[in-house]
């Protein structure tokens, strides 16, 4: 080993060729990872310098060498040979373990590799339209758009401009581009200040392919759903109407009862002393009769409360309002409903002078509350066929209804508004 290369053994002069070849491919290595990263031109410089210098050693040595049969005599020194295959190998070793070692931290390298794999594009443009630091996925947005890599401000500018048009394969809409792979990029537009005081222009774009297409889906749903609303309303609007015939229906029953009270009166009294004069109670009996008889002969196309008003005269029943009825036709109607019901039961049971009607609203919901002065109930109301029916109805909407007996007769009752008629 003391002599000269070509002096050596077999087995020594092997044993430096590939060790020698070792070298050459580990430098090779650590070149390629110092150029891709760099961040260092030194290490780089030093590594292609030692690359070439043991490149051609290996060559030299082959030439050298017994194993090849060559018959050139080089005189190269075996362990300066040795010694500079080591030190190359060493270097090779070290430079590959520091840029393993750095991907393992947080640097300025690692940073803006991150911000270039970024999936959303992003640009940073100064104060003189020039692009301070944009990532890969920008630049694939230029040049899908526009056709070209970025150069200058105005060419992301422009895209937002309503006259701009794209290549090829591209579709612009808005701030929004559809690409010739089909997927769909939002363009937008941000002024910023860094801390120095300088003034930057940040452009963003950002895939909403998937946003995009649940937002056509729920537009198409939203389209189902007016149809079905636009149904639900017809079929409200078939509710009311089944509901105005149930209450002339029960109207028409109420009228009969009271009918069939005067009439069993009447003919008590001819069949007893008919010369005595006609009870008081026989004559209200009548007059209760006549008046709902007449209010149930009233157009349909009257006013409902304008008939509640007309009933209260002919029974000598005081009518006093406050508020207003609702603009919702359906829950105007059920409110009024619950006033009718109450002026009967007024006149009937509690031999009232004067009916109280507080009308009011709410964002969403519309209320009224009937109060008398006549006389207050004996008892617990047991609710009979009219406060039956009346409470099954509203209920029915989505309301609710309160019957207070003490200390004197009161019924609440609350429609909640845009609220579909259930059949």
């Amino acid at each position: 080993m003391l002599s000269l290369f070509c002096n050596t053994g077999t087995v020594w002069q092997v044993f430096l060729l590939v060790l020698s070849l070792l070298t050459v491919i580990s430098l090779t290595i650590a070149c390629v990872i110092s150029f891709r990263h760099k961040h260092n031109a030194r290490p780089f410089g030093l590594g292609a310098g030692l690359l070439v210098l043991n490149a051609a050693l290996y060559v030299l040595m082959q030439i050298d060498s017994r194993i090849t049969g060559a018959q050139h005599i080089l005189h190269l020194p075996y362990l300066l040979a040795l010694l500079v295959t080591l030190l190359s190998l060493s270097h090779a070793v070290w430079s590959v373990l520091r840029e393993t070692k750095n991907r393992k931290i947080i640097n300025n390298t690692s940073i803006k590799e991150a911000f270039d794999n970024l999936p959303t594009g992003v640009c940073f443009f100064n104060e003189a339209g020039l692009p301070v630091l944009c990532n890969r996925a920008m630049h694939r947005f230029s040049f899908s758009v526009c056709g070209k890599d970025l150069q200058f401000i105005s060419d992301l500018q422009d895209c937002l401009s309503d006259d701009f048009i794209p290549v090829e394969g591209a579709e612009k809409a808005g701030k929004f581009f559809t690409l010739s792979d089909g997927s769909i990029w939002q363009l937008e537009k941000h002024r910023i200040t860094h801390e120095s005081g300088e003034d930057y222009t940040q452009f963003i774009t950002l895939d909403v392919t998937q946003l995009q297409h649940n937002r056509a889906e729920l537009m198409e749903e939203n389209a189902q759903l007016r149809q079905v609303q636009a149904q639900l309303k017809q079929l409200s609007a078939n509710v009311v109407a089944v509901t105005r015939e149930e209450e002339i229906l029960n109207t028409k029953m109420r009228v009969h009862d009271e009918m069939g009270n005067c009439l069993l009166a009447a003919q008590q009294y001819l069949q007893g002393n008919a010369s005595d004069p006609l009870p008081e109670s026989v004559v209200a009996s009548w007059q209760r009769a006549v008046s709902m008889l007449k209010y149930s002969n009233e157009t349909e196309d009257e006013d409902m409360l304008l008939q509640i008003r007309k009933t209260c005269r002919f029974v000598n029943l005081e009518y006093v309002q406050t508020g207003q009825l609702p603009a919702d036709e359906h829950v105007a109607y059920l409110l009024t409903c619950a006033v009718r019901e109450c002026v009967t039961n007024a006149v009937r049971y509690a031999e009232a002078k004067a009916l109280y009607v507080a009308f009011s609203e709410s964002a969403d919901a519309a209320s009224v509350t009937i109060t008398n002065d006549g006389k207050p109930p004996e008892g617990e109301i047991r609710e009979g066929g009219g406060l039956s029916t009346l409470r099954q109805r509203i209920e029915r909407e989505g309301g609710s209804m309160t019957v207070q007996s003490a200390p004197r007769f009161r019924l609440t009752v609350t429609i909640p508004k845009n609220k579909e008629g259930v059949l």
